[in-house]
Order: structure tokens, then sequence, then C-alpha cells
């Protein structure tokens, strides 16, 4: 069962069981938690694919996905670069509104988790 809430700028999946997407990297995403957890409801990103690392716990809480950030703002940073204005900085502009509406999005219990990775 699918059903797609959206927040301002902000939509995402909350996914439980089947396959919806048309592109390869959902369908692998979408395949992967019908088998790994079935009977779980985990929120994804829309069009951040690329960014989802897994799936991550804390206690007394359900599974959650999580994202790498700095696959995110890539990711973001590449769809910007079309819409930018001559002197705006394609990457700050992305960063920018993933820390609005992404990072700073509170979609329940089930909100999905952004990691900086150690570098």
């Amino acid at each position: 069962m699918y059903r797609i809430n959206s927040y301002p700028t902000v939509i995402y999946i909350n996914y439980k069981g089947g396959t919806m997407s048309s592109t390869c990297t959902r369908d692998r995403i979408n395949n992967w938690i019908d088998e790994h957890y079935p009977d779980e409801e985990i929120l994804l990103f829309d069009n951040l694919d690329d960014a989802f690392i897994g799936i991550g716990y804390q206690q007394y809480k359900g599974p959650v996905a999580i994202y790498d950030r700095d696959t995110c703002i890539e990711i973001l940073t590449e769809e910007f670069r079309e819409g930018c204005e001559p002197g705006e900085d394609p990457h700050e502009t992305a960063e920018e509104f993933f820390q609005f509406n992404t990072e700073g999005a509170w979609m329940g219990e089930t909100t999905p988790l952004i990691i900086q990775k150690f570098k």
C-alpha cells in the first residue's frame, strides 16, 4: 500500500509492500524492502533514491530509511544547476533547500535518517 503525502516541497512515500516506481533504482529499493521488511511501514524520500543507504533502527522504534547527506546534496545540485539564475551557486541553493525541506522535515516516527559520513 502506498500513501503519498506532501509537505511544503517535501514529498515522501509511505511504503508498505508492492512496487510502484518506473525507475530501476526505486524498483530495486522497493523489492529489497518487500523481501526484508514485508510488514513494516518505511518512508522513502522522492527523487533521492541514489542516496538511499539502507535501513536503521532505534530502540523501541521500527525500521527507518537512511540516506547519505552528501549524495542527497549532489543529486539536488544537479537538479538546481538547470534552473539557477546567472550568478547563483547551484550547490549552495541545493544545500539550503535540503537543510530546510528535507533535513528539517519531521514526518513522524518513521522520518528517514540522514547521515553525514565520516571521511
